[in-house]
């Protein structure tokens, strides 16, 4: 299906800090996924530790994310959202809801984080780990939505 005319010069820019995102916000879940295997032989107190100072890491993931969310509004500018939105169909509206729903999980997991870092660890630590698979799976899923919508 043809697209809207566009600034080619705008979406280029718009593609390539799509591509930046999507590298730093899922290489964040994935680093943290291999840290999180990678500390299985340390004490609690070790892992936790580490987990905390390692944490600095979620920036990257905030970054990528804010980085998707403004060259996708910026692709759907560019491209005019109604085309957008006939042109993606099904599977670009369940990725956008999942963005929505990766969006509060990301900002729920900030929170429990500084917590984390407050108490020095903590049970909120506990937490952590789950939601943060969770947010992988969501981010792997909504890119697998992207390439079926846009196919």
């Amino acid at each position: 299906m043809a697209v809207a005319r566009l600034d080619s010069g705008m979406y280029e820019v718009f593609l390539i800090l799509h591509f930046l995102g999507l590298a730093l916000g899922v290489g964040t879940s994935f680093a943290f996924l291999t840290l999180g295997l990678s500390t299985k032989s340390l004490t609690p107190e070790q892992r936790t530790e580490f987990m905390l100072k390692a944490s600095v890491l979620s920036k990257n993931g905030s970054i990528g994310l804010a980085l998707l969310i403004i060259s996708g509004i910026g692709f759907l500018v560019t491209r005019g959202v109604g085309e957008v939105m006939r042109w993606g169909g099904g599977a670009f509206h369940t990725k956008l809801l999942l963005v929505a729903v990766l969006a509060g999980l990301v900002g729920y997991l900030q929170v429990l984080l500084k917590k984390a870092r407050r108490a020095g660890g903590g049970p909120t630590m506990a937490t952590i780990p789950k939601l943060s698979r969770l947010t992988l799976l969501i981010s792997v899923t909504i890119v697998i939505l992207a390439v079926i919508a846009f196919k």
